[in-house]
């Protein structure tokens, strides 16, 4: 009696750069659970293409001509269509951030064949426990654009987006967003009460009167303490006194 074959892993690879789909190929030759069914070099052909061949796995890039890797599994949401995905991204720490709290995997550019084995192997390990459409719909959630807040001014509101705060100060019981050297905005709320209104994983805490936007950190030195913000040619920089450097 022979015992039953297996299925292998079918994978889709999407990616418009040629290099980096003969290197996840390559790779992909080490693990035998695997299968290529096909690869794309688009979001709209690969659309078509997992509709059509139903890959269970599918690597895909970000940032692609046209439309990006995001746009692309908004529209497999729609269609009702939830592969496993692991990113392959060169993007910024935002955007990392947000895969990452949605407990996709992805591989940084240009490949490492390491990370790339412990990444498929990590993958293996946890297959049955997939929970593909809760983090889906997590990641979407991650990725929209934060809202401009209306916040109370001494003379009316203002609407503001937290993205174009790149720090705040406590006045008293008033507090200074800073969007320039030149340009800042006071609001009629304590910096305790406005850091519960701004999004937790874009603004920290450094000292009692100092909140950072961390999107405008561009160096942090845990020897003297001081964490340096850059806007276009403008830079500010602060002392950490938060209890825990790391966490900023």
């Amino acid at each position: 009696m022979t015992s039953k074959a297996i299925d292998p892993i079918r994978v889709l690879i999407v990616d418009d750069e040629e290099d980096a789909r003969y290197m996840i190929r390559t790779f992909l030759q080490a693990f035998p659970e695997f299968e290529v069914a096909g690869e794309s070099d688009a979001a709209d052909k690969a659309l078509y293409d997992i509709s059509l061949m139903q890959p269970e796995l599918v690597f895909l890039d970000i940032q692609m001509p046209g439309k990006t890797g995001f746009e692309l599994i908004t529209a497999l949401h729609q269609l009702n269509l939830r592969p496993a995905i692991i990113f392959i991204t060169a993007h910024n720490q935002y955007v990392l951030k947000a895969i990452k709290e949605a407990a996709f995997d992805y591989l940084l550019k240009p490949l490492n064949k390491k990370e790339f084995s412990e990444t498929l192997s990590r993958y293996l390990a946890n297959r049955q426990q997939r929970l593909t459409e809760t983090r889906l719909e997590q990641l979407l959630k991650n990725l929209q654009p934060p809202q401009k807040l209306r916040l109370n001014a001494r003379k009316g509101y203002v609407m503001i987006h937290p993205h174009e705060i790149i720090y705040c100060q406590a006045d008293w019981s008033y507090t200074e967003l800073w969007l320039s050297k030149e340009k800042k905005e006071v609001v009629s709320m304590n910096i305790g009460k406005l850091e519960e209104l701004l999004p937790e994983t874009q603004f920290t805490r450094i000292s009692r009167s100092i909140l950072v936007n961390r999107a405008y950190i561009e160096k942090l030195d845990r020897k003297t303490r001081l964490v340096t913000l850059r806007k276009g040619e403008e830079v500010f920089t602060f002392k950490v006194v938060a209890s825990k450097v790391g966490s900023v």
